[in-house]
């Protein structure tokens, strides 16, 4: 639960929900106060999009695994382990000086930092850090494409400013090469889990409220991965105004794949105007875009673009036998065997 808050930043932030991209990142959490000896002090875990790479271990100040592997690389650990170590130092120091800035004397006090970089079409992203203590961002720092690095302090200031000018410099020209270089490393080790595409589970939800007579669409696709997904509600093939539309937050499942969903609500009057509405999803996991059409009080129809023609052509077909059938007189049909010696003559009645 303690990395809940931290997942979601990942997930929500902007800069990291291109489809394509990839990112590395570390989730450190700092606990001081009345701290439960269910918690450690620090805590850190490293991921590689969503997929958990390893944890601190913060007593033997070691970086572990999440799987075990048959070899063991010496140099990643020690590497990840010193950066997690540093990483440590840094937020005790900066979150007992909160403490004392904020007057934050009595009960538990939480700080928490999200590092990492992107790649993107394997080339190399931004860079960023945020800090919030207590629930509250006090601290981002980015390092762009361009190289640009932008930094903004909520809290005062406790370093020099040659102190300042080292950290950007080593933020710029090690800390982001070394994160890049792991990304890299990393992308080739787990590229079978990275690249899995699971399809989502589209359904459309009708709830009618007795009292209002309003009702409630909602549009769930569950079971997706990767995270990326485009869930649009149309009305009358136009997007729905986003200020009518509730929900849309992505959401993880408990084996892995995410989960979204998007409502609207429905007056009496416009359940009367019988408007169609439809729920379009957009995945990488699906060949065409999913869309299923709906009006208030009926039952869905899906349709998939890519088997509109299908259907015409089925539903011209099938004109065609119903007249057939229709106006044909019954006449005498002659089987034709493949052995010429084998003739068969049924009458039927078509």
């Amino acid at each position: 639960m303690m990395y809940l808050v931290l997942a979601v930043c990942i997930l929500s932030a902007s800069v990291f929900s291109q489809s394509g991209s990839h990112s590395l990142w570390v989730f450190a959490t700092f606990l001081t106060g009345d701290i439960s000896v269910q918690f450690p002090e620090f805590s850190a875990v490293v991921m590689l999009d969503d997929i958990v790479i390893g944890h601190y271990n913060a007593d033997d100040r070691s970086f572990v695994p999440s799987t075990v592997q048959e070899s063991v690389n010496i140099t990643e650990q020690i590497t990840i382990s010193t950066v997690c170590k540093g990483i440590h130092e840094g937020m005790k120091t900066k979150a007992y000086y909160l403490i004392d800035y904020l007057n934050h004397t009595r009960g538990l006090h939480v700080q928490q930092r999200l590092v990492g970089c992107e790649l993107l079409q394997n080339e190399p992203g931004q860079m960023m850090t945020l800090e919030a203590f207590n629930g509250e961002s006090g601290f981002e720092r980015r390092y762009d494409i361009q190289g640009d690095q932008q930094t903004h302090w909520k809290w005062p200031v406790i370093k020099s400013r040659a102190q300042l000018e080292y950290d950007a410099w080593l933020y710029a020209h090690f800390y982001r090469p070394l994160c890049i270089n792991q990304l890299r490393k990393y992308l080739k080790k787990e590229k079978k889990r990275v690249m899995a595409r699971v399809k989502p589970r589209v359904r459309v939800i009708q709830r009618t409220c007795s009292k209002t007579g309003k009702i409630q669409m909602t549009c769930l696709a569950t079971g997706f991965y990767p995270r990326h997904i485009n869930l649009t509600l149309l009305q009358d093939g136009q997007p729905v105004n986003e200020e009518r539309v509730m929900g849309g937050e992505l959401l993880p499942n408990a084996d892995g794949t995410y989960q979204m969903r998007k409502s609207v609500e429905l007056s009496a009057e416009e359940q009367r105007e019988r408007r169609t509405y439809t729920c379009t999803v957009n995945h990488l996991s699906l060949d065409n875009k999913l869309d299923i059409s709906i009006e208030p009080g009926l039952d869905p129809v899906i349709i998939f673009p890519s088997v509109l023609l299908l259907l015409c052509v089925f539903g011209v077909l099938a004109g065609f036998l119903m007249w057939r059938k229709k106006y044909k007189q019954p006449e005498q049909v002659t089987y034709t065997p493949t052995s010429a010696t084998d003739q068969t003559t049924e009458q039927s009645q078509l």
